[in-house]
């Protein structure tokens, strides 16, 4: 079926549900046995688009939204609830959307009351609105469709093991304002899970596979767009016993297997993880905890990273054999309510890209949380002294954090800090050093509102430059009877991985060896306006402006982006009757493409009337 007749179908479907039934009580029983409530709204009136390539429409168009909820026999045996909606946008409705979107989600559990339920739900959408996401700096704006589907059963009968088994596949289909090229992707995966109490043993386990087509655009980083397939399967057994309320033993095994293929090159990883701990608690105040854990293949856990995050694998993995395993030792101590004293000890060996490490760590830490002065404050401070068999060599590392609250009469003030110092990562070899801080005060003046917010933070990865990043964002807003305005700063740079979705950043930890060549350098800043009115009843009006200017780069290709975003709406409620007027203006472009900015704008003036039918 066509976009545009399936467009007709819902609409048909929305305005026959909306405008055909009768209004009755809250709930409606049909027969003995099933019962419906449905509700939404329809809406006519005059919309017009543009854009800079020439394109234009404009003329009478008709939408509403729906939702039609209900259950056979019982809600515990079967209940469903369908939510078609047609042309709806920011401009027409309270839909984040530029453009018009349309279609139904839907959801239906049975037995859900027995031991034996199950579920399915679906979701179609045309012309919906996505995001391409830069972290901490700006999500661009996609336009495209999307289905999920998905359904799923259990058993959960007394004295036999549970069972949990679903199935999900999905696709979609999008581009991205101001580029000729978008993303085309499709999925399946298949879950299940057990577990089983024995003799005292919790015994659980499961298995996930994913298999994944994608085509990334082209975008940001200049190239040519790609296409990735990949298979993924994680399986997994845990079993832990607790031996009254003082002791407790765990163990697990986790064997991921990954295979991809991607630009003509294919690969696959194999890696198989067991870990095991106790801990004991011979009095109310002191607890000891002892684990280990041994990965066969520590280069393929690196990657793994990298393509759980979505990134492809470019780069060959290595052929060197690599291993880890480590041992952990900690004792906590309670001196009293709220302040709470460790020590730990820890030894970890590695080999990764034919080198073999080594690493005996000791540290101590302290944790304090009271009210002190008024208000409330936490603070935990942690040093550890590593010996480095390979390279052969110490350091001090640092973890320390600080939050305070309290309210002084008008005032209401929060704030926390974070610093740490060649604190070890996955890897023996690096080290990360690092700060962040976060502040919140509002204050009443009268019959108006304050309120203002402070963030930032900053990372360095020891031997992998690519790896730091930095973040910073302020804002403020004031707020009274009627009127509110508010106003925002962030600006953000590091680096990450080029995926279909966005730029991911880059796994904590992972060194430049095993960074894939779809690295991307970003930065950029952005500023955000609002303000919202309601001067009298019934009447709603706000708007918003946002400006976005971002650079990337990745290997020698450079770009210059751009995205700003501008929206107006204003409503007037009368009875159950709303009059409806927006717009919507967005100019967004990426120079490496060599093409000029998409601007894309649209405007609409109409009237909607809600209903409560069943």
């Amino acid at each position: 079926m066509s976009r545009k007749a399936y467009q007709r179908e819902i609409g048909v479907v929305v305005t026959a549900l909306l405008w055909c039934a009768v209004p009755a009580m809250a709930q409606v029983q049909v027969g003995e046995d099933l019962s419906l409530n449905l509700s939404g709204s329809v809406s006519a009136g005059y919309a017009a688009g543009y854009d800079n390539e020439g394109s234009t429409g404009h003329g009478i168009t008709f939408g509403g939204n729906g939702v039609l909820n209900g259950s056979y026999y019982s809600p515990s045996f079967f209940s469903f609830s369908v939510s078609p909606f047609d042309n709806q946008s920011r401009n027409n409705s309270t839909y984040q959307s530029i453009s018009n979107s349309t279609g139904v989600t839907a959801s239906a559990s049975i037995f859900s009351g027995s031991h034996f339920p199950g579920y399915i739900n679906f979701s179609k959408v045309y012309n919906g609105e996505g995001s391409y996401s830069i972290p901490n700096v700006a999500n661009y704006k996609t336009n495209g469709d999307t289905q999920n589907f998905g359904v799923g059963w259990s058993a959960n009968v007394p004295h036999l093991p549970a069972l949990s088994v679903g199935y999900e596949q999905g696709s979609s289909d999008y581009s991205v304002y101001g580029a000729s090229s978008g993303n085309v992707s499709n999925f399946h995966s298949l879950s299940g899970n057990t577990a089983y109490m024995f003799d005292g043993f919790h015994l659980s386990g499961g298995f996930h596979y994913t298999n994944m087509d994608s085509k990334f655009p082209q975008l940001l980083e200049g190239n040519p767009s790609s296409d990735i397939h990949s298979d993924s399967a994680n399986y997994s057994f845990n079993v832990n016993r607790s031996f009254g309320e003082h002791a407790n033993t765990w163990a697990s095994y986790t064997r991921y297997d990954y295979g991809y293929m991607f630009t003509g090159s294919s690969n696959s990883i194999t890696t198989d993880v067991l870990t095991g701990g106790a801990a004991v608690k011979p009095t109310e105040k002191f607890s000891l905890q002892f684990s280990g854990d041994y990965d066969d293949n520590l280069a393929g856990t690196l990657y793994q990273t990298i393509a759980e995050a979505g990134g492809p694998i470019v780069k060959a993995i290595p052929g060197e054999s690599s291993h880890a395993w480590g041992t952990y030792a900690t004792a906590q101590y309670t001196v009293f309510p709220g302040l709470f004293l460790a020590a730990n000890v820890t030894h970890r060996e590695q080999l990764f890209l034919g080198t073999a490490y080594g690493s005996t760590s000791y540290g101590g830490s302290a944790n304090y949380g009271h009210k002190v002065l008024g208000g409330q404050l936490a603070a935990g401070i942690n040093v550890t002294r590593s010996s480095l068999g390979n390279p052969g060599q110490s350091m001090m590392g640092l973890l320390s954090s600080l939050s305070y609250s309290r309210r002084f009469g008008t005032w209401s003030l929060n704030g926390s800090l974070n610093y740490s110092k060649d604190v070890q990562t996955f890897l023996i070899a690096n080290s990360s050093s690092g700060y962040s801080y976060s502040g919140t005060a509002s204050r009443r003046f009268g019959r108006l509102n304050w309120n203002g917010s402070a963030s930032g933070s900053k990372s360095l990865l020891s031997l992998a430059n690519a790896s730091n990043t930095f973040s910073q964002s302020y804002s403020s807003g004031l707020s009274g009877r009627w009127l509110g305005v508010s106003a925002g700063y962030s600006r953000a740079r590091g680096g990450g991985i080029f995926t279909s979705a966005g730029i991911t950043p880059l796994p904590s930890g992972a060194p430049v060896p095993v960074i894939p060549t779809a690295f991307v350098f970003y930065g950029g800043t952005t500023y955000t306006l609002g303000a919202g009115s309601t001067p009298v009843r019934g009447l709603t009006i706000n708007g918003n402006f946002s400006r976005t200017m971002s650079s990337t780069l990745s290997g020698e290709a450079a770009s210059n982006n751009l995205m700003t975003q501008g929206n107006a709406f204003v409503q007037y409620m009368f009875r159950k009757v709303y009059f409806t007027s927006g717009y919507s203006r967005l100019l967004q472009g990426f120079s490496a493409l060599g093409v000029p900015p998409n601007l894309v704008g649209s405007y609409y003036i109409g009237v909607s009337r809600w209903f409560n039918f069943l």
